[in-house]
């Protein structure tokens, strides 16, 4: 039950605006722990059918959410950027130059780590 709602609380808290995206990190983290309580707890009382899949599913989503939302605090200047940039947007033309501000960030961070010149 504690991993369910967990997991409920990952997703609603990823959906909000930065920076209480990042909380969704830790309700991830906290999922994955209760999964992996809660699937050794079952697999000790010999429990099977559905539960057990389940559980395994669950744990590779909340695998799946809390890398995912890791990535993004590792972008956070760049996010926060689009985020202010969209909400100011207005027209269709000023979020397309939102959306290329962005990838162009990314695009430039990509360059810098990879250490390969363009």
């Amino acid at each position: 039950m504690h991993f369910g709602v967990l997991m409920l609380a990952t997703l609603l808290v990823s959906a909000l605006p930065l920076p209480w995206q990042a909380a969704a990190v830790l309700f991830a983290v906290a999922a994955l722990v209760e999964g992996v309580r809660g699937l050794r707890s079952a697999w000790r009382a010999g429990v099977r059918g559905a539960l057990v899949p389940m559980l395994v599913m669950g744990i590779v989503a909340s695998s799946l959410l809390t890398l995912g939302t890791a990535g993004m605090i590792a972008l956070w200047p760049i996010q926060m950027d689009r985020q202010t940039c969209l909400r100011d947007a207005l027209t269709i033309s000023s979020q397309d130059q939102c959306d290329s501000a962005y990838q162009s960030s990314i695009d430039s961070l990509r360059t810098r780590l990879s250490g390969v010149k363009p």
